[in-house]
Protein backbone atom coordinates (compact mmCIF):
# COMPACT_ATOMS: atom_id res chain seq x y z
CA UNK A 1 0.00 0.00 0.00
CA UNK A 2 1.38 3.46 -0.85
CA UNK A 3 0.22 6.90 0.10
CA UNK A 4 1.08 10.12 -1.88
CA UNK A 5 0.27 13.40 -0.25
CA UNK A 6 1.02 16.77 -1.77
CA UNK A 7 0.98 19.76 0.51
CA UNK A 8 2.08 22.66 -1.72
CA UNK A 9 3.61 23.22 -5.14
CA UNK A 10 7.08 23.71 -3.63
CA UNK A 11 7.26 20.82 -1.18
CA UNK A 12 5.90 17.34 -1.23
CA UNK A 13 5.97 14.22 0.90
CA UNK A 14 6.04 10.68 -0.12
CA UNK A 15 5.03 7.89 2.23
CA UNK A 16 5.16 4.17 1.81
CA UNK A 17 3.43 1.68 4.01
CA UNK A 18 4.76 -1.83 4.19
CA UNK A 19 2.20 -4.50 4.96
CA UNK A 20 4.09 -6.33 7.60
CA UNK A 21 3.23 -7.69 10.96
CA UNK A 22 2.76 -5.16 13.71
CA UNK A 23 5.25 -6.97 15.88
CA UNK A 24 8.09 -6.80 13.25
CA UNK A 25 8.01 -2.99 12.74
CA UNK A 26 10.69 -1.02 14.59
CA UNK A 27 10.04 2.46 13.33
CA UNK A 28 6.44 2.89 14.44
CA UNK A 29 3.84 0.73 16.04
CA UNK A 30 1.70 1.01 12.89
CA UNK A 31 4.52 -0.19 10.54
CA UNK A 32 4.41 2.99 8.49
CA UNK A 33 7.65 4.69 7.27
CA UNK A 34 7.34 8.27 6.07
CA UNK A 35 10.21 9.95 4.12
CA UNK A 36 10.22 13.72 3.59
CA UNK A 37 12.30 15.43 0.85
CA UNK A 38 12.65 19.19 0.20
CA UNK A 39 14.61 21.37 -2.24
CA UNK A 40 18.19 22.47 -1.54
CA UNK A 41 17.48 26.12 -0.88
CA UNK A 42 16.88 25.27 2.74
CA UNK A 43 20.35 23.73 3.08
CA UNK A 44 21.85 26.83 1.38
CA UNK A 45 20.21 29.07 3.97
CA UNK A 46 21.63 26.95 6.74
CA UNK A 47 25.13 27.10 5.14
CA UNK A 48 24.92 30.88 4.89
CA UNK A 49 23.76 31.08 8.48
CA UNK A 50 26.72 28.99 9.65
CA UNK A 51 29.11 31.17 7.61
CA UNK A 52 27.59 34.31 9.12
CA UNK A 53 28.06 32.90 12.62
CA UNK A 54 31.73 32.25 11.89
CA UNK A 55 32.12 35.79 10.58
CA UNK A 56 33.46 34.65 7.19
CA UNK A 57 32.64 36.65 4.08
CA UNK A 58 32.94 35.20 0.59
CA UNK A 59 35.25 37.43 -1.46
CA UNK A 60 34.68 37.68 -5.19
CA UNK A 61 36.78 39.04 -8.05
CA UNK A 62 35.72 41.52 -10.72
CA UNK A 63 33.99 38.77 -12.68
CA UNK A 64 31.94 37.69 -9.68
CA UNK A 65 33.78 34.43 -9.16
CA UNK A 66 34.60 33.46 -5.57
CA UNK A 67 38.23 33.87 -4.58
CA UNK A 68 39.56 30.74 -2.97
CA UNK A 69 41.76 31.17 0.06
CA UNK A 70 45.45 30.49 -0.39
CA UNK A 71 46.53 27.21 1.00
CA UNK A 72 49.62 26.93 3.08
CA UNK A 73 52.48 25.25 1.32
CA UNK A 74 53.23 21.80 2.54
CA UNK A 75 56.76 21.14 3.69
CA UNK A 76 59.10 19.59 1.08
CA UNK A 77 58.86 15.89 0.62
CA UNK A 78 62.62 15.34 0.77
CA UNK A 79 64.67 16.47 3.74
CA UNK A 80 68.47 16.42 3.98
CA UNK A 81 70.01 13.46 5.69
CA UNK A 82 72.23 13.76 8.70
CA UNK A 83 75.97 13.63 8.17
CA UNK A 84 76.17 10.28 9.94
CA UNK A 85 73.86 8.76 7.32
CA UNK A 86 76.06 9.82 4.37
CA UNK A 87 78.14 6.68 4.29
CA UNK A 88 78.48 6.35 0.53
CA UNK A 89 82.02 7.08 -0.82
CA UNK A 90 80.57 9.80 -3.04
CA UNK A 91 79.97 12.00 0.02
CA UNK A 92 83.46 11.60 1.45
CA UNK A 93 85.51 14.78 1.54
CA UNK A 94 88.66 13.11 0.23
CA UNK A 95 86.98 12.15 -3.04
CA UNK A 96 85.61 15.61 -3.89
CA UNK A 97 87.11 17.50 -6.85
CA UNK A 98 90.45 19.10 -6.18
CA UNK A 99 90.63 22.86 -6.12
CA UNK A 100 92.02 24.02 -9.44
CA UNK A 101 95.24 25.95 -8.93
CA UNK A 102 96.87 27.29 -12.07
CA UNK A 103 99.08 30.30 -12.79
CA UNK A 104 97.18 33.55 -13.31
CA UNK A 105 96.64 34.84 -16.84
CA UNK A 106 98.84 37.97 -16.86
CA UNK A 107 101.63 39.68 -18.77
CA UNK A 108 104.26 37.77 -16.75
CA UNK A 109 102.90 34.35 -17.61
CA UNK A 110 102.12 35.00 -21.28
CA UNK A 111 105.39 33.78 -22.76
CA UNK A 112 106.78 30.74 -24.49
CA UNK A 113 107.56 29.07 -21.17
CA UNK A 114 103.81 28.67 -20.53
CA UNK A 115 102.87 27.79 -24.12
CA UNK A 116 100.34 24.98 -24.09
CA UNK A 117 99.60 25.31 -20.37
CA UNK A 118 96.33 26.19 -18.66
CA UNK A 119 96.08 29.58 -16.95
CA UNK A 120 93.25 30.85 -14.76
CA UNK A 121 91.81 34.28 -15.39
CA UNK A 122 92.41 37.00 -12.86
CA UNK A 123 90.23 36.96 -9.76
CA UNK A 124 90.75 40.63 -8.94
CA UNK A 125 87.66 42.72 -8.24
CA UNK A 126 88.13 44.80 -11.39
CA UNK A 127 88.51 41.78 -13.70
CA UNK A 128 85.59 39.91 -12.15
CA UNK A 129 83.33 42.95 -12.40
CA UNK A 130 84.25 43.50 -16.05
CA UNK A 131 83.61 39.83 -16.81
CA UNK A 132 80.26 39.98 -15.03
CA UNK A 133 79.12 43.15 -16.79
CA UNK A 134 80.11 42.21 -20.33
CA UNK A 135 78.96 38.61 -20.10
CA UNK A 136 80.32 35.66 -22.04
CA UNK A 137 79.54 33.80 -25.27
CA UNK A 138 77.12 30.96 -24.71
CA UNK A 139 79.67 28.19 -25.37
CA UNK A 140 82.22 29.63 -22.93
CA UNK A 141 79.52 30.30 -20.36
CA UNK A 142 78.64 26.59 -20.37
CA UNK A 143 82.28 25.65 -19.74
CA UNK A 144 82.69 28.10 -16.88
CA UNK A 145 79.46 26.89 -15.27
CA UNK A 146 81.06 23.47 -14.82
CA UNK A 147 84.46 24.75 -13.69
CA UNK A 148 85.02 26.41 -10.30
CA UNK A 149 87.33 28.98 -11.90
CA UNK A 150 87.54 30.42 -15.44
CA UNK A 151 90.49 28.72 -17.15
CA UNK A 152 91.94 28.88 -20.67
CA UNK A 153 94.92 27.36 -22.46
CA UNK A 154 97.74 29.47 -23.89
CA UNK A 155 98.13 28.76 -27.60
CA UNK A 156 100.27 30.25 -30.34
CA UNK A 157 97.32 32.44 -31.31
CA UNK A 158 97.22 33.82 -27.75
CA UNK A 159 100.88 34.83 -27.77
CA UNK A 160 100.68 36.35 -31.25
CA UNK A 161 97.58 38.33 -30.28
CA UNK A 162 99.01 39.69 -27.03
CA UNK A 163 102.27 40.65 -28.78
CA UNK A 164 100.20 42.42 -31.42
CA UNK A 165 98.32 44.38 -28.77
CA UNK A 166 101.61 45.28 -27.07
CA UNK A 167 102.83 46.69 -30.37
CA UNK A 168 99.63 48.72 -30.80
CA UNK A 169 100.11 50.23 -27.36
CA UNK A 170 103.83 50.86 -27.79
CA UNK A 171 103.52 52.47 -31.23
CA UNK A 172 100.19 54.17 -30.43
CA UNK A 173 98.58 52.82 -33.57
CA UNK A 174 95.09 53.80 -34.63
CA UNK A 175 92.34 51.29 -35.21
CA UNK A 176 92.67 51.91 -38.93
CA UNK A 177 95.91 49.92 -38.80
CA UNK A 178 94.74 47.41 -36.19
CA UNK A 179 91.63 45.56 -37.38
CA UNK A 180 91.44 41.77 -37.10
CA UNK A 181 88.76 39.12 -37.50
CA UNK A 182 89.23 35.56 -36.21
CA UNK A 183 88.03 32.71 -38.41
CA UNK A 184 88.29 28.95 -38.28
CA UNK A 185 86.35 25.73 -37.93
CA UNK A 186 83.46 25.37 -35.49
CA UNK A 187 84.83 24.88 -31.97
CA UNK A 188 88.41 25.82 -32.83
CA UNK A 189 88.61 28.43 -30.05
CA UNK A 190 87.89 31.77 -31.75
CA UNK A 191 85.73 33.04 -28.89
CA UNK A 192 88.35 31.96 -26.34
CA UNK A 193 91.04 33.87 -28.25
CA UNK A 194 88.86 36.99 -28.27
CA UNK A 195 88.12 36.62 -24.55
CA UNK A 196 91.84 36.29 -23.83
CA UNK A 197 92.43 39.57 -25.67
CA UNK A 198 89.71 41.22 -23.57
CA UNK A 199 91.19 39.87 -20.32
CA UNK A 200 94.67 41.07 -21.28
CA UNK A 201 93.43 44.57 -22.15
CA UNK A 202 91.41 44.89 -18.94
CA UNK A 203 94.50 43.98 -16.90
CA UNK A 204 96.73 46.45 -18.78
CA UNK A 205 94.70 49.65 -18.57
CA UNK A 206 92.78 49.57 -21.84
CA UNK A 207 89.26 50.88 -22.38
CA UNK A 208 87.30 47.80 -23.41
CA UNK A 209 84.02 47.65 -25.33
CA UNK A 210 83.21 43.94 -25.45
CA UNK A 211 80.09 42.55 -27.15
CA UNK A 212 80.06 38.77 -26.64
CA UNK A 213 76.75 38.19 -28.44
CA UNK A 214 76.36 40.56 -31.36
CA UNK A 215 73.54 38.39 -32.66
CA UNK A 216 71.30 39.98 -30.01
CA UNK A 217 71.59 43.28 -31.89
CA UNK A 218 69.98 41.91 -35.08
CA UNK A 219 67.62 39.13 -33.93
CA UNK A 220 64.70 41.47 -33.13
CA UNK A 221 64.87 41.05 -29.36
CA UNK A 222 64.87 44.75 -28.46
CA UNK A 223 62.49 47.61 -29.37
CA UNK A 224 63.32 49.91 -32.27
CA UNK A 225 61.97 53.16 -33.66
CA UNK A 226 62.60 55.06 -36.87
CA UNK A 227 64.53 58.33 -36.61
CA UNK A 228 63.94 60.92 -39.32
CA UNK A 229 67.10 62.84 -38.42
CA UNK A 230 69.51 59.95 -39.09
CA UNK A 231 67.13 57.94 -41.32
CA UNK A 232 67.97 54.80 -39.36
CA UNK A 233 66.16 52.60 -36.88
CA UNK A 234 67.19 53.41 -33.32
CA UNK A 235 67.56 50.71 -30.64
CA UNK A 236 67.22 52.53 -27.31
CA UNK A 237 67.26 49.45 -25.06
CA UNK A 238 70.28 47.88 -26.77
CA UNK A 239 72.21 51.15 -26.64
CA UNK A 240 71.29 51.61 -22.98
CA UNK A 241 72.66 48.17 -22.09
CA UNK A 242 75.94 48.83 -23.91
CA UNK A 243 76.32 52.16 -22.12
CA UNK A 244 75.65 50.65 -18.70
CA UNK A 245 78.08 47.77 -19.19
CA UNK A 246 80.84 49.97 -20.56
CA UNK A 247 80.33 52.48 -17.75
CA UNK A 248 80.66 49.91 -14.95
CA UNK A 249 83.43 47.83 -16.52
CA UNK A 250 85.58 50.89 -17.31
CA UNK A 251 84.52 52.91 -14.29
CA UNK A 252 88.04 53.60 -13.02
CA UNK A 253 89.17 55.08 -16.35
CA UNK A 254 85.89 56.83 -17.15
CA UNK A 255 86.12 58.75 -13.88
CA UNK A 256 89.45 60.23 -15.09
CA UNK A 257 88.38 61.23 -18.61
CA UNK A 258 86.28 64.38 -19.05
CA UNK A 259 84.33 66.00 -21.86
CA UNK A 260 86.28 68.71 -23.66
CA UNK A 261 83.24 70.52 -25.07
CA UNK A 262 79.61 70.97 -24.15
CA UNK A 263 77.45 68.41 -25.95
CA UNK A 264 73.85 68.96 -27.01
CA UNK A 265 71.62 65.95 -26.24
CA UNK A 266 68.59 67.11 -28.19
CA UNK A 267 65.31 68.74 -27.35
CA UNK A 268 63.99 68.01 -23.88
CA UNK A 269 67.34 67.06 -22.34
CA UNK A 270 69.93 69.16 -20.57
CA UNK A 271 73.23 69.54 -22.45
CA UNK A 272 76.29 67.77 -21.07
CA UNK A 273 78.64 70.49 -19.88
CA UNK A 274 82.35 70.49 -20.58
CA UNK A 275 84.36 68.94 -17.75
CA UNK A 276 81.77 66.24 -17.04
CA UNK A 277 83.40 62.86 -16.52
CA UNK A 278 82.55 60.06 -18.93
CA UNK A 279 81.35 58.05 -15.95
CA UNK A 280 78.62 60.62 -15.26
CA UNK A 281 77.97 61.26 -18.93
CA UNK A 282 77.08 57.58 -19.54
CA UNK A 283 74.71 57.48 -16.57
CA UNK A 284 71.44 57.26 -18.50
CA UNK A 285 68.42 56.44 -16.36
CA UNK A 286 65.52 54.24 -17.40
CA UNK A 287 63.32 57.31 -17.78
CA UNK A 288 65.79 58.80 -20.31
CA UNK A 289 66.42 55.61 -22.29
CA UNK A 290 65.25 57.35 -25.49
CA UNK A 291 68.47 59.38 -25.60
CA UNK A 292 70.72 56.32 -25.15
CA UNK A 293 71.56 55.93 -28.90
CA UNK A 294 72.70 59.55 -29.09
CA UNK A 295 74.74 59.26 -25.88
CA UNK A 296 76.40 56.08 -27.17
CA UNK A 297 77.31 57.77 -30.43
CA UNK A 298 78.77 60.79 -28.59
CA UNK A 299 80.68 58.50 -26.23
CA UNK A 300 82.32 56.74 -29.16
CA UNK A 301 83.29 60.11 -30.63
CA UNK A 302 84.95 61.09 -27.35
CA UNK A 303 86.86 57.81 -27.24
CA UNK A 304 87.97 58.29 -30.82
CA UNK A 305 89.63 61.61 -30.04
CA UNK A 306 91.32 60.80 -26.72
CA UNK A 307 94.82 59.28 -26.71
CA UNK A 308 95.37 58.82 -22.96
CA UNK A 309 94.20 55.19 -22.97
CA UNK A 310 94.02 52.66 -25.84
CA UNK A 311 90.57 51.41 -26.78
CA UNK A 312 89.67 47.83 -27.69
CA UNK A 313 86.44 47.04 -29.52
CA UNK A 314 85.81 43.27 -29.37
CA UNK A 315 82.78 41.84 -31.18
CA UNK A 316 81.84 38.15 -31.09
CA UNK A 317 79.28 36.71 -33.54
CA UNK A 318 80.74 39.18 -36.00
CA UNK A 319 79.13 37.47 -39.00
CA UNK A 320 75.67 38.39 -37.66
CA UNK A 321 76.35 42.00 -38.70
CA UNK A 322 76.66 40.93 -42.35
CA UNK A 323 73.28 39.21 -42.73
CA UNK A 324 69.74 40.50 -43.05
CA UNK A 325 68.40 41.19 -39.59
CA UNK A 326 65.17 39.77 -38.18
CA UNK A 327 63.79 43.30 -37.76
CA UNK A 328 61.08 44.37 -40.21
CA UNK A 329 60.23 47.72 -41.72
CA UNK A 330 56.62 48.96 -42.15
CA UNK A 331 56.44 46.98 -45.41
CA UNK A 332 57.51 43.83 -43.53
CA UNK A 333 60.82 43.63 -45.37
CA UNK A 334 64.02 42.62 -43.50
CA UNK A 335 66.07 45.57 -42.35
CA UNK A 336 69.75 45.58 -43.27
CA UNK A 337 72.16 45.78 -40.32
CA UNK A 338 73.62 49.08 -41.53
CA UNK A 339 70.14 50.61 -41.20
CA UNK A 340 70.05 49.79 -37.47
CA UNK A 341 71.77 52.35 -35.25
CA UNK A 342 73.88 50.06 -33.03
CA UNK A 343 75.10 47.57 -35.69
CA UNK A 344 75.82 50.49 -38.00
CA UNK A 345 77.97 52.09 -35.31
CA UNK A 346 79.99 48.88 -34.87
CA UNK A 347 80.42 48.39 -38.61
CA UNK A 348 81.60 51.98 -39.06
CA UNK A 349 84.34 51.42 -36.46
CA UNK A 350 85.71 48.53 -38.52
CA UNK A 351 85.56 50.61 -41.69
CA UNK A 352 88.64 52.65 -42.67
CA UNK A 353 86.59 55.49 -44.18
CA UNK A 354 83.91 56.09 -41.54
CA UNK A 355 85.19 56.15 -37.96
CA UNK A 356 88.36 55.11 -36.18
CA UNK A 357 90.03 55.27 -32.80
CA UNK A 358 93.16 57.39 -32.80
CA UNK A 359 94.60 54.97 -30.27
CA UNK A 360 93.19 51.46 -30.21
CA UNK A 361 92.21 48.31 -32.09
CA UNK A 362 89.11 46.49 -33.37
CA UNK A 363 88.89 42.70 -33.20
CA UNK A 364 86.03 40.43 -34.22
CA UNK A 365 85.32 36.70 -34.19
CA UNK A 366 82.92 34.88 -36.48
CA UNK A 367 80.89 31.84 -35.56
CA UNK A 368 78.27 29.61 -37.15
CA UNK A 369 76.45 28.54 -34.00
CA UNK A 370 73.24 30.17 -35.26
CA UNK A 371 72.07 28.93 -38.68
CA UNK A 372 69.93 32.04 -39.09
CA UNK A 373 73.09 34.13 -39.41
CA UNK A 374 75.61 32.15 -41.49
CA UNK A 375 78.92 33.42 -42.84
CA UNK A 376 78.08 35.78 -45.69
CA UNK A 377 79.74 35.81 -49.10
CA UNK A 378 81.24 39.21 -48.35
CA UNK A 379 83.18 37.75 -45.41
CA UNK A 380 84.33 34.79 -47.48
CA UNK A 381 85.54 37.04 -50.29
CA UNK A 382 87.22 39.79 -48.25
CA UNK A 383 88.76 37.66 -45.49
CA UNK A 384 89.35 34.43 -47.37
CA UNK A 385 87.19 32.54 -44.90
CA UNK A 386 86.57 28.89 -45.78
CA UNK A 387 83.58 26.81 -44.80
CA UNK A 388 83.75 26.02 -41.09
CA UNK A 389 82.29 22.53 -41.51
CA UNK A 390 85.20 21.44 -43.72
CA UNK A 391 82.83 20.93 -46.61
CA UNK A 392 83.86 21.72 -50.19
CA UNK A 393 83.12 25.37 -50.92
CA UNK A 394 81.26 26.02 -54.17
CA UNK A 395 82.20 29.27 -55.85
CA UNK A 396 79.23 31.50 -56.49
CA UNK A 397 80.42 34.13 -58.97
CA UNK A 398 76.91 34.99 -60.17
CA UNK A 399 75.48 35.71 -56.71
CA UNK A 400 75.22 39.43 -56.04
CA UNK A 401 77.45 40.87 -53.32
CA UNK A 402 76.60 43.90 -51.23
CA UNK A 403 79.04 46.68 -52.03
CA UNK A 404 78.07 48.45 -48.81
CA UNK A 405 79.10 45.47 -46.67
CA UNK A 406 82.30 44.98 -48.64
CA UNK A 407 83.17 48.60 -47.93
CA UNK A 408 83.04 47.96 -44.19
CA UNK A 409 85.56 45.09 -44.55
CA UNK A 410 88.10 46.91 -46.66
CA UNK A 411 91.53 46.53 -45.08
CA UNK A 412 90.41 44.12 -42.34
CA UNK A 413 92.90 41.30 -41.79
CA UNK A 414 91.68 37.75 -41.29
CA UNK A 415 93.40 35.51 -38.73
CA UNK A 416 92.64 31.79 -38.88
CA UNK A 417 92.66 29.97 -35.55
CA UNK A 418 94.21 26.45 -35.75
CA UNK A 419 91.58 23.76 -35.99
CA UNK A 420 93.46 21.26 -33.81
CA UNK A 421 95.02 21.31 -30.39
CA UNK A 422 98.61 20.24 -30.03
CA UNK A 423 99.31 17.29 -27.75
CA UNK A 424 100.58 19.61 -25.03
CA UNK A 425 97.52 21.84 -25.27
CA UNK A 426 95.18 18.84 -25.24
CA UNK A 427 97.02 17.43 -22.21
CA UNK A 428 96.44 20.70 -20.34
CA UNK A 429 92.73 20.61 -21.19
CA UNK A 430 92.61 16.98 -20.05
CA UNK A 431 94.27 17.95 -16.77
CA UNK A 432 91.73 20.70 -16.09
CA UNK A 433 88.72 18.43 -16.46
CA UNK A 434 90.45 15.54 -14.70
CA UNK A 435 90.98 17.68 -11.59
CA UNK A 436 87.32 18.67 -11.80
CA UNK A 437 86.50 14.91 -11.81
CA UNK A 438 84.39 15.27 -14.94
CA UNK A 439 85.48 11.82 -16.13
CA UNK A 440 83.34 8.82 -15.25
CA UNK A 441 86.27 6.45 -15.76
CA UNK A 442 89.81 6.46 -14.44
CA UNK A 443 92.11 8.93 -16.18
CA UNK A 444 94.87 7.19 -18.13
CA UNK A 445 96.88 7.69 -21.31
CA UNK A 446 94.71 5.35 -23.38
CA UNK A 447 91.59 7.40 -22.57
CA UNK A 448 93.35 10.65 -23.42
CA UNK A 449 94.60 9.42 -26.80
CA UNK A 450 91.25 7.80 -27.64
CA UNK A 451 89.31 11.03 -27.06
CA UNK A 452 91.94 13.11 -28.83
CA UNK A 453 91.73 10.93 -31.93
CA UNK A 454 87.93 10.72 -31.85
CA UNK A 455 87.62 14.53 -31.84
CA UNK A 456 90.42 15.01 -34.41
CA UNK A 457 91.96 17.49 -31.97
CA UNK A 458 89.05 19.95 -32.14
CA UNK A 459 88.92 21.79 -28.78
CA UNK A 460 85.15 21.83 -28.34
CA UNK A 461 84.63 18.26 -29.54
CA UNK A 462 87.50 17.07 -27.36
CA UNK A 463 85.71 18.38 -24.25
CA UNK A 464 81.99 18.03 -24.96
CA UNK A 465 81.95 14.99 -27.25
CA UNK A 466 84.97 13.32 -25.71
CA UNK A 467 85.71 13.91 -22.03
CA UNK A 468 82.21 14.83 -20.85
CA UNK A 469 80.66 12.06 -22.94
CA UNK A 470 82.20 9.54 -20.54
CA UNK A 471 79.49 10.51 -18.05
CA UNK A 472 76.94 8.82 -20.32
CA UNK A 473 78.70 5.45 -20.38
Amino acid sequence: MSLLASTTGRAFARASVSATNLASSSTSPLGVTVLFESRRYASRRRAKARAAKKGSVIQRDSMGKPISAKRERTPPLFTPLAVDNLTDPVFEVDTRPEEIEFPVFSAKTLNKDHLGEALSFSTSAEAKEARRQFGLPKTIWKDFRLLPKPVSVVRNTTLELTNYLKQVKADKLSSEDARLVFSGRIGSGKSYALLQAVEWCVANGWIVLYIPRAVDLVNSTSPYTYDLRTQTFLQPEAAHQLLHRARIANGKIFKQLKLENTLDLGEGYKPAKAGTTLFDFCDVSKEEVAKAPLVLDLLVKELQEQTAHPVLLAVDDFQALFNKSLYRDPHFKPISPYHLSTPRLLLSLFSPTHKKFKFGACIGAITSSDPKFPISLELKDMLGVTDQADQPVVEEPYVKRSQVLKGYLEGVAGVEVPNKLTLKEAASVFEVWMKQRALATNAHDELFMAKYVESAGNPRDFVWKGLLRTLQT
